[in-house]
């Protein structure tokens, strides 16, 4: 022992017990179910929410116009993004607080009333009702955990943005509940046409909320692939194209001009291809660490997320349904 250590006066007990306290010991709760367990719950919850909604839109008379179905099947594949993605984030957290059980429930109602929505146009005040009580939880979920990453140490910093509650992800259910919005104001719109009701409003509004959406779901990803160094050159086609459609549709919504219109679509369609490829890529990255998926019940809840990026393709839809009820003006302002 040298001199230096031998003469420090030595803690008092109060100071040894505030360092042995510093840092909390490991929360020895359990999540309540297995991660297999989880995965059945979670498929089934698909599969139910989408039998769901096929049952409610069957035997419908006079099937919604063509934005409605493309809005309807926009939020309904956010909705079931959002499923599938919390119910495993949310294991991660084992379920610590009762209120992280109500993103996949009222994703799983979602999912439901998106798909009856593209297939019926019956009870679209109760279908608004619901997509609105989504919309509403999403923004209470994304107050929830930007309250859990400035209650850590350090606040806002980027160590709490990348390891903690993602602040983002709670906005995919917003997202969701938007898109049913807008399927059923686009059905009331394309009703209304047939009477002499111009729909170029309303493509304006489901414009915006694409934009919005694309400028959000733009720094969600670019802050976890920030996190994740761009080790895959891959990893830098959303964080540039997604943008770059936001503000192509903003353009289009603003000026429906036939050049911006054509853009627009073009760039709808690569995000949509960059949503269905990317559970592939990331399902790839989930084979990349240690064990694969012959160790799942640890890589798949350690990333990238396989469920997330069906989400880009969810906004793009919605994106198309606003193009759809914008066609008219943009016709317009070609032949002028």
């Amino acid at each position: 022992m040298s001199l230096i250590a031998h003469f420090s006066p030595r803690p008092s007990r109060k100071n040894r017990a505030a360092r042995f306290d510093a840092r909390p010991a490991a929360d020895a709760r359990q999540p309540p179910v297995s991660p297999s367990a989880l995965m059945m719950l979670a498929g089934g919850g698909l599969i139910a929410a989408s039998a769901a909604g096929w049952l409610l839109g069957a035997g419908g008379d006079n099937p919604p116009s063509r934005p409605a179905r493309y809005a309807a099947l926009g939020a309904a594949l956010l909705a079931g993004s959002v499923l599938a993605d919390s119910a495993l984030e949310h294991y991660r957290g084992n379920y610590r607080r009762p209120a992280m059980g109500i993103a996949p429930l009222a994703a799983g109602a979602t999912l439901a009333t998106a798909l009856a929505t593209a297939i019926s146009r019956r009870a679209l005040t109760l279908k608004s009702a619901i997509f609105g009580a989504s919309f509403t939880t999403g923004l209470f979920g994304l107050g929830f955990h930007l309250k859990n990453i400035l209650e850590r140490p350090g606040g806002l910093s980027f160590n709490n943005l990348f390891y903690r509650a993602p602040f983002g992800a709670p906005g995919a259910l917003a997202l969701a509940g938007a898109s049913g919005l807008c399927a059923v104001a686009a059905e009331n719109a394309a009703w209304r046409a047939s009477e002499g009701t111009i729909e170029e409003d309303t493509g304006r509004i489901l414009g915006l909320v694409t934009a919005g959406g694309m400028f959000g779901l733009t720094a969600e990803v670019g802050l976890l692939h920030f996190r994740g160094a761009f080790h895959n050159p891959l990893m830098y086609a959303p964080v540039a194209a997604v943008p770059l459609t936001g503000a192509a549709i903003l353009a289009a919504s603003v000026e429906p001009t036939g050049t911006r219109h054509a853009t627009a679509r073009r760039l709808l369609g690569a995000t949509t291809a960059l949503g269905l490829v990317g559970p592939l890529v990331h399902a790839y990255g989930v084979s990349r660490n240690m064990g694969g998926f012959g160790n799942w019940t640890q890589t798949l809840f350690q990333g990238p997320p396989i469920a997330a990026p069906p989400s880009l393709a969810g906004m793009a839809l919605t994106g198309f349904a606003a193009l759809d009820l914008l066609k008219r003006s943009a016709r317009e302002h070609r032949h002028d």
